[in-house]
């Protein structure tokens, strides 16, 4: 199905940029950090450069370490990082084939019968920032929710607000919301789930008109 081909695709982009930073012979680009903000216990990282065709918005969170200066190679080594990305579900709008048109048309069918139609993946990961003891890099997927960023029809907003906007703005409170979070890095699946739903709803009500 495309939604699992997109978590298969987003660990094996990190497998692909750790191994690839880990190779000083490799000549492909690894993330490049285009903004970064300090928190009380880490830092977060506005990422370019997953080589992912549906990727919307990039993140990464990495705590505040004592020891920066650690050769590369680290036995035993747990240090992790947390990769925040999100995904467009859709078909891709370059992409027009008879099908894609077919599945268009349907979509906005089901909107006005008032459908709930997901449209982009919420994916959270963990990433090592240093080799393993066996000399690989470890990331698994800790959370996913699937999520409809259309705008909402019963409030008037900004065309430009569109659903790659409103994903982009969950994304972006996310990722501030761990600078709040005394160790990220520890929460389990359903801990997620509870802070995703609390980002989501302040995110919504923040699309609400004033009154």
């Amino acid at each position: 199905m495309l939604f699992d081909r997109t978590i298969e695709d987003s660990l094996g982009f990190i497998r692909r940029m750790l191994w690839a930073r880990g190779d000083s012979k490799d000549t492909r680009k690894p993330f490049q950090a285009t903004k970064s903000i300090a928190g009380e216990f880490g830092f977060i990282y506005l990422l370019e450069g997953r080589d992912t065709p549906r990727a919307v918005r990039t993140w990464m969170y990495s705590p505040k370490r004592q020891h920066l200066n650690s050769a590369r190679m680290v036995a035993n080594s747990v240090s992790m990082d947390l990769h925040i990305y999100m995904d467009f579900l859709g078909p891709l709008p370059k992409v027009i084939t008879p099908k894609v048109l077919a599945d268009r048309k349907k979509v906005e069918e089901q909107r006005q019968q008032g459908i709930s139609i997901n449209t982009h993946r919420l994916q959270i990961l963990k990433a090592s920032h240093f080799l393993n003891a066996d000399g690989f890099y470890d990331c698994e997927l800790v959370f996913w929710k699937d999520l409809d960023c259309y705008p909402p029809q019963e409030i008037t907003l900004s065309k430009k607000l569109t659903e790659k906007a409103i994903a982009i703005k969950l994304t972006n409170a996310l990722a501030f919301k761990c600078l709040d979070l005394a160790s990220p890095l520890s929460l389990k699946t359903e801990e997620w789930a509870e802070v995703v739903d609390e980002v989501i709803k302040t995110v919504h009500d923040r699309l609400q008109p004033a009154p």
